[in-house]
């Protein structure tokens, strides 16, 4: 499987300075109690995104909720503890790969595999594979994986229908605007919204000038 890589900037955290401090609550008095990972949990489970952390032997070691929707999609048990193979082949190849990669790259550079995995429904998802360091009080820091799902045409309409509140636009103008977003044409438009490519046109200079007058 062909696999579309991207290289992206390694960020790592400061690690904050120790403090002598006198504890004040019963969270700061605990030695195991880890802010960082605290937060990261957080933003991972709210995350709009499909998000699994995924140990080097294939162990599951935190999704978020909608990754197990995804999951779901993939027909894929959402309890298992074990990664499905259809999302273990790229971490495989990361791993297999990974001393080329660390002769050939950047060392401050994180390589992405990212491809397309379609559901029993028939709908795409966008998966995004890369290395992850992992620190969390209940495992010992060590290399993961991080891999994202997002379903590209759930994803788009919702931004579509936002930005059509926020423009103003009417319903009709709306349904343009939306297939617009997901790279259709004015032809396949037309077809789908059963009107002419002249009216398509027409709702997209009307759509063009509303958002203008709405950057204003």
């Amino acid at each position: 499987m062909a696999y579309q890589i991207q290289f992206v900037p390694s960020v790592t955290p400061a690690k904050p300075q120790p403090q002598k401090t006198t504890p004040t609550n019963a969270y700061e008095s605990k030695p195991s109690f880890d802010m960082r990972a605290a937060l990261l949990l957080a933003a991972i489970e709210n995350s709009t995104f499909g998000l699994v952390i995924v140990s080097q032997d294939g162990a599951i070691l935190h999704k978020n909720k909608r990754a197990e929707l995804f999951l779901e999609e993939l027909a894929c048990s959402s309890n298992s503890k074990v990664i499905p193979n259809i999302l273990w082949r790229p971490c495989q190849s990361l791993m297999e790969n990974q001393q080329d990669e660390s002769d050939l790259f950047p060392a401050d550079y994180t390589i992405v595999l990212e491809d397309e995995i379609a559901t029993d429904h028939g709908d795409l998802i966008h998966r995004r594979v890369q290395w992850f360091d992992w620190d969390n009080s209940d495992y010992k820091p060590c290399n993961c994986f991080l891999i994202t799902l997002e379903n590209r045409q759930q994803s788009l309409t919702a931004i579509a229908q936002h930005e059509a509140q926020r423009y103003g636009l009417t319903t009709r103008e709306t349904d343009v605007w939306c297939l617009k977003r997901m790279g259709n044409s004015y032809k396949d438009i037309a077809q789908k919204l059963f009107i002419s490519e002249n009216t398509v046109k027409k709702h997209l200079k009307s759509i063009y000038v509303k958002k203008e007058q709405a950057s204003w």
